[in-house]
């Protein structure tokens, strides 16, 4: 009985030391916690907010209440190629947009029937990363 006993003890202490690796867990930061950038759509302009945010992921969620169907185009301010552009957005209806800027300022430009002026975002420095954010992806 104590051989048995003292067997089992044994066995147990060698399995729970099994357990693991010897391997070291690479801490890589995550990246920043995206930010929802609202834009706004009317007949005249283009609205942002908020109007400046800290490089890293961004989602803008748009809203077109302008009477025609427009398209959103983002640039960067000095001009250039589009960094990324919606389909067209039907009035009173709303899209959404995610991109990685890195820190500039950048133009978020609506184009329809009408002239629409342009909105100005500026990007400062890169946010800190999301390591302790809770309930993230």
């Amino acid at each position: 009985m104590r051989g048995a006993t003292i067997g089992m003890l044994v066995f147990g202490a060698i399995a729970v030391g099994g357990c693991g690796s010897a391997a070291h867990f690479a801490d890589r930061p995550h990246p920043p916690t995206p930010v929802n950038l609202t834009v706004y759509i009317s007949s005249s302009r283009v609205s942002v907010s908020p109007s400046s945010v800290g490089a890293g992921p961004v989602a803008f969620i748009i809203t077109n209440q302008a009477s025609s169907a427009v398209t959103l185009t983002v640039r960067g301010a000095g001009g250039g190629s589009a960094l990324a552009t919606t389909a067209p957005i039907n009035p009173q209806a709303t899209s959404s947009l995610s991109l990685d800027l890195r820190q500039g300022d950048y133009s978020i430009a609506g184009a329809g029937a009408s002239s629409i002026a342009p909105a100005s975002l500026h990007v400062g420095r890169s946010r800190g990363n999301g390591n302790n954010a809770l309930l993230q992806p």
